[in-house]
This record gives structure tokens, sequence and C-alpha cells, in this order.
């Protein structure tokens, strides 16, 4: 078993022992490699100064995208190849998008451009058409305070991304494929040993496969299971916590399935939000809805619904969809399978029906029928990159304009995402009217105890779920008729 870590940066080989392998990638580009382009502001995910991209070679070919490298450690970095900004001029001429910069004046202080640069060449990358919403969307994770943003879309518009050259293509090297190709088959045990200070050891653990991961598990319960790393890394990088013994499983393709049999969807624990962002898209699009403001595309390409489950917030954006299609757990330890449906998962405050040796491997989901009536609602401060006040999901099954099958669940009304079980009771088999809707949001709000927070004070939230039926019945209404129930 390798005792390091090996990747590449802008094509040449890293291999990394001990201490340094719990450091972000953004202290080792600057520090250890000079490469200081790559800027750090907020060190938790939320300017996109450090927009790098990464790629990852499977299956024959290259699949790169653009990531936060202040909240992604060496250790999630395996078998990867990281592209920076100084990558991007080539014999001394800058890069179309850079030079384009230059022209529409897209840069004051400069601080914040490398990772706008890299944001864009991330579009490049995956062929994305530079439109003014494709742009915008693009650009959701990278914040300026002194240039302007038209200036910006200004030097992004005047390109032509068909003309434009994929930097990857220069870094297209079949030895530094077949190596990493080796690497993402094989497991890793990173190590460090202070004799000085035993409590100061660190350990990292790369499995090769999900059986791997349960067995480890199994004999060190009291790790700390990573993969997109996008909440754990913030509390790491301030101070919250500290990342001594770790089970990483950003590598396992095992927990990166997406497979669907009828209306019955699996999803690897591990597969990332922005593959996600893709298949809903067509097959459901108001959940995509959420999925474009979840985040940004940095942070979508690195955290996974997974964690999202794990993490245990009753704000998560994923959990009033997931109740609502009633989504069942798969829960792999070293003495086999569980299943739990996620309604009875959660027990409390980031308390979860979930055994210290195991760990969520898959969820599979009932996607929405043609004829449900669903929806999702998310409530926060701004429209993007913003954690919610309040979420919520309905999905009625109506025959002859009565209610035939409920389901409504709520986040930030409580301690847990839940299901509204006395409303859902309520409605079955009354007819869909306003006053039935108004009756029902009045019931709602008899089940949730809702606090008050930065976010949202608690009669707001009251409000907001009393409120959300009515809302609801007006958008599936357009002209609705004056009824009664």
């Amino acid at each position: 078993m390798r005792d390091s870590l090996i990747f590449y940066v802008n094509g040449k080989r890293q291999q990394v022992r001990g201490l340094s392998a719990f450091r972000p990638l953004s202290d080792y580009l600057r520090i250890e490699l000079g490469l200081t382009g790559t800027k750090v502001v907020c060190a938790e995910g939320d300017c996109g100064s450090c927009t790098v991209l990464l790629g990852r070679f499977q299956s024959g070919k290259w699949s790169y995208d653009a990531v936060d490298c202040c909240i992604q450690y060496l250790f999630q970095v395996n078998g990867a190849h990281v592209i920076t900004v100084e990558a991007l001029r080539e014999g001394g001429v800058l890069h179309p998008i850079q030079q384009a910069m230059v022209d529409h004046f897209g840069s004051q202080c400069g601080y914040c451009t490398p990772g706008f640069v890299m944001a864009l060449t991330a579009l490049v990358e995956q062929q994305t058409p530079f439109t003014r919403t494709n742009v915008e969307l693009g650009l959701t994770g990278n914040l300026c305070r002194c240039t302007g943003y038209k200036q910006i879309y200004d030097a992004a518009l005047s390109l032509d991304h068909e003309k434009l050259p994929k930097v990857s293509e220069r870094y297209r090297n079949r030895e530094m494929e077949k190596e990493l190709e080796v690497i993402l088959l094989s497991p890793a045990f990173v190590q460090t040993t202070t004799l000085m200070a035993p409590s100061e050891e660190k350990s990292v653990f790369l499995p090769a496969t999900l059986s791997d991961a349960a067995f480890y598990l199994a004999e060190n319960p009291e790790l700390q299971i990573v993969c997109g790393g996008t909440d754990v890394s913030v509390q790491v990088n301030k101070g919250k916590t500290e990342l001594k013994k770790v089970l990483c499983l950003s590598q396992l393709r095992e927990l990166r399935c997406l497979e669907i049999n009828d209306q019955k969807l699996m999803v690897g624990a591990g597969l990332c939000w922005s593959e996600l962002e893709r298949f809903f898209e067509s097959k459901v699009p108001e959940f995509h809805k959420i999925l474009k403001v979840f985040g940004s595309p940095q942070i979508r390409n690195a955290g996974t619904m997974g964690g999202n489950i794990a993490n245990a917030s009753p704000i998560a954006d994923s959990l009033p969809f997931l109740l609502i299609t009633d989504a069942e757990l798969e829960l792999t330890s070293s003495r086999g399978v569980r299943h739990v449906e996620l309604q009875h998962f959660y027990k409390g405050y980031k308390q979860m029906d979930l055994m210290p040796d195991e760990l969520i491997s898959r969820i599979s989901i009932r996607l929405p029928r043609k004829t449900d009536l669903f929806r999702l609602f998310k409530i926060s401060k701004r429209r993007d990159l913003d954690i919610s006040s309040f979420t919520a999901g309905m999905r009625f099954n109506l025959k002859q304009n009565r209610f035939e099958e409920v389901r409504l669940a709520m986040g930030g009304v409580a301690p847990m995402a839940l299901r509204l079980k006395e409303t859902e009771k309520w409605l079955l088999g009354r007819d869909f009217s306003l006053e039935t809707m108004k009756q029902a949001g009045r019931r709602a709000v008899q089940e949730i105890t809702p606090i008050s927070d930065v976010r949202a004070s608690r009669e707001y939230r009251l409000r907001l779920a009393e409120n959300i039926f009515e809302k609801l019945y007006y958008e599936s209404n357009p002209q609705p008729a004056t009824q009664s129930a």
C-alpha cells in the first residue's frame, strides 16, 4: 500500500507524504510551488479567488471542473491533475480569456481576477457557450468588489467559446494518464508520527473499494469521513475542528453511480452535485431549479448528496426533495448493508440512525410522476450562494380534483427537516381548493417548532409555512375560480 499521495500540477508530478497531506491545496500551490496566481481571501469557498481546474482521468477520458482549492485538501486530490492560472499563458502570450479581461478593463486591483479567469476557463473545458445566462451562472461563485461585473461580462461575451483553446489539451500525456488510472484503483495510507507529541499524529486512508472503506471504518469508528469536504474543510480552516484520522472517499468510483429503472433512481452518495444538476435538468426540472442556486459551480463540483444528508442540517437544500420522493438510504458497514427510510433517519438535531461503523453508500429516490403536482421552495436572503432560511417540498397526486396521495416536507422549522404527517392525513380525500390549502397551512404550523436566528425570525418562518400552501395553489391555478371546501 502506498504511503504517499500522487497528483499532478500543470503537468508536473507531485508526491506528498506526512503532514503535507493535510494542507489545503491552495497553501501547497502558493507556498510549496510558488504558484501565487491562485489567491486566498475567504478560505471557505465563497469568493472564488482560489479557483483552479481539477481533472480526473476515468474511462479513457478527462473531466475538468472548477473547484475552490482553499477547501480541497491534498488527500482529496490524490490521482488528479490540477491546472492553475499560470498554465494558461503559452509562449509568453496571454490566453484569450486573460487578454479579453485586459481589453475590456475587467480588472482593477486584480486580486480576484485569476479566479474569474479560471471559472471562465472551466466553461471552455465543458464546452459551455458564452451566453449571458451561462456566464452569469458560471461566475456565481466568484466575487469582485472593485471592478464591477459589467466589464467582466463584456470580456467573456466578446469571445467565441468554440474558438477558444482547451488548456487541458496541452497536457494529454499518456504516461501521466496511465499512472493516474493506477493510482485511482489502488489504496493509500498516509500517516504523520510525532514522537514528542503523539496526540498530534494524523492519518488518512484512501480506499480503493467500498469494502476496504467499510472494514477500515469498523476498526476506527472515531474517524472523520471526508468526500467533497465543502463543509468540514471550512470548519477546519476556521479552527472549529481538526482532522486527525480521516477516511477519504473522494476516489471511490462505487459511490458515484447514477442508475434509473422506471421511476426509481439510485444515486451514489459520492456523486457530486454538478452531475446531479445535469441529470435533473430534464428529468425533474423543479429540483434542477433548486440545484442551480445550490452553492456555486465550484461547490457543486465537489459537494455530494451523501455529504448533504450526513451533515444533518435542518436547512439542507436537498432534504425536502428527498423526503417527498420517499428516499431510502443504503447504509454500508463491514457487517453488510442496511436500508433506512430518510423520514426515519433523523432523530433530532444532528442526530441520525447511523451506527459508528456505517457510512451512507447510496440513495434510492422515487421520481415524481408526470401527473404529480410537484413543487419545491427555497427562501433565502439572496438568490445565489446563500444558506436557506426556509425550505419546503410538496407532492400531490389528484384524482378528480381530490387529494389521493400527499407528501409534505419542510426545513428550517424544527431541529431537523421533517415530513408533516398530520397535515398529509388531513388533506387526503379533500378537494384541491383555495380554502382547503388555507386550512392546510394553518394545520401545518401546528406541526413545526421554528426558532429565531440570524437568517429569520420564528414568526417569519411560521408565516412562510402557512402561506406556502396558498402560494402553491395560485401557482398551479393562474386564474382560479372561487371555491369552497
